[in-house]
């Protein structure tokens, strides 16, 4: 009981000292016209659903994703005092995928590490505007230096109505 309560006061005090040392994410998106991305997206047949919605007075992005019997949540955020974003997620079969936002041929571009059953796998997903009900995903093996490589699928995304 004791322990309890000595957590629970360090848990508020953390919160309640600690200044905000992070911009809102929604700031960093619409200083780079990205607000496009959020908003619930899927492919035409609908096997593939990706979501992107602003948690957490907008200081995180959660995210979901659906395609062939696979899910997976997360969340994007920014590490406090940068403008560095980055992003976790779990899926169904246990497995957690680690990232990082970064800029790619003028895209927003995904670079994650995907640890479950058959081990890791490194991938980048580029997300291409095409229009505003429209977007173009991407998905690249990464090469030895981490950069996009062999393209693995592109899928067309509508946004969802």
């Amino acid at each position: 009981m004791k322990t309890k309560i000595i957590a629970s006061a360090l848990f508020l005090t953390t919160f309640v000292t600690l200044p905000s040392q992070a911009s809102p994410l929604s700031d960093l998106l619409e200083s780079h016209n990205l607000g496009w991305l959020l908003g619930s997206w899927a492919t035409a047949d609908g096997n593939v659903k990706l979501v992107y919605e602003y948690r957490l007075d907008k200081n995180i992005i959660g995210v979901k994703f659906q395609a062939d019997g696979k899910e997976a949540e997360g969340m994007i955020a920014l590490k406090p005092g940068t403008q560095e974003s980055l992003y976790v997620a779990v899926d169904n079969d246990g497995g957690v995928s680690r990232g990082t936002w970064k800029e790619h041929k003028g895209n927003p571009l995904l670079k994650t590490t995907i640890s479950g059953r058959e081990g890791e796998m490194k991938i980048a997903s580029e997300h291409i505007n095409v229009n505003a009900d429209t977007m173009r995903v991407k998905v690249y093996k990464q090469n030895e230096s981490t950069e996009p490589g062999e393209m693995i699928v592109e899928v067309e995304l509508k946004r969802a109505k």
